[in-house]
């Protein structure tokens, strides 16, 4: 019988189940490309941000999306439903926090009612962390109930805002706005 460590190293590296051998690739692939070491990261921050820029290595606008309603997150996987945007969906603050330690995004757009970690902790956990995405811009998504926490939040590191529900116009502009490189996907 095979242990988790085995399927969990078949996973992380190449089978080669015909030969029975297995062969340690560079770099673990998962749907967004190579996985780096977060300790190196970590380690060499600035290193990272020098070698691709802000937006990265890579040849699509990856986008986190963090929003607790399931309703929005499907309008927001809609709406950016192209192919020059990759995007992934998280239901809380703390998933969101998880996920860029492991991956490399170009924008977050966060939904303020999060549970675990609201969207207000999120922000400020990115702004006050000591990694290359601490600059990373931030458009969040403010409900009726939320509008009266805008200054606070713009204040605190919030780079933009656009209102639920969410339109369409408003988000393309926002975004374009965010990434100038996403003017050419047709938003």
């Amino acid at each position: 019988m095979r242990t988790l460590q085995a399927k969990l190293g078949d996973w992380l590296y190449d089978d080669d189940a015909a030969s029975g051998s297995i062969e340690a690739a560079q770099e673990p692939f998962d749907t967004f490309g190579p996985l780096g070491d977060p300790r190196r990261t970590q380690a060499a921050p600035r290193q990272a941000v020098s070698q691709h820029g802000p937006q990265g290595g890579h040849d699509c606008a990856r986008i986190l999306i963090a929003e607790s309603d399931a309703y929005h997150r499907r309008v927001l996987r809609v709406l950016l439903a192209h192919p020059e945007i990759s995007a992934i969906e998280v239901e809380d603050g703390q998933s969101a926090i998880d996920l860029l330690t492991l991956r490399s995004f170009d924008l977050i757009l966060l939904g303020m009612d999060l549970p675990i970690l609201t969207g207000p902790d999120v922000v400020r956990w990115v702004r006050r962390s000591q990694t290359p995405w601490s600059d990373m811009p931030i458009l969040g998504l403010i409900g009726d109930q939320d509008r009266h926490l805008l200054g606070r939040l713009l204040s605190s590191g919030l780079t933009d805002w656009t209102p639920k529900p969410i339109s369409r116009q408003h988000l393309a502009e926002k975004l374009i706005g965010l990434m100038p490189n996403l003017a050419s996907a047709g938003l």
